[in-house]
């Protein structure tokens, strides 16, 4: 069986975000493709967002229960 290669390429605010599959089902190439540019792209944006909002580390007080 022969083997197709999808590189799928998206456009979000001016970035490019690529996603790349091989797989004998074109389909599936193209479905793990698209996902693989989706997860670079949220992965950019959680990247943006922790950088305007940083996550502190706030200890966690424990009291025990009377």
């Amino acid at each position: 069986d022969a083997i197709g290669e999808v590189t799928i390429r998206l456009r979000h605010e001016g970035r490019v975000y690529s996603g790349h599959s091989a797989n004998t089902d074109i389909i599936v190439a193209s479905a793990e493709a698209y996902v693989n540019a989706l997860n670079r792209l949220y992965a950019a944006l959680q990247s943006d967002v922790e950088k305007i909002h940083p996550q502190k580390s706030q200890p966690v007080e424990v009291v025990a229960g009377s």
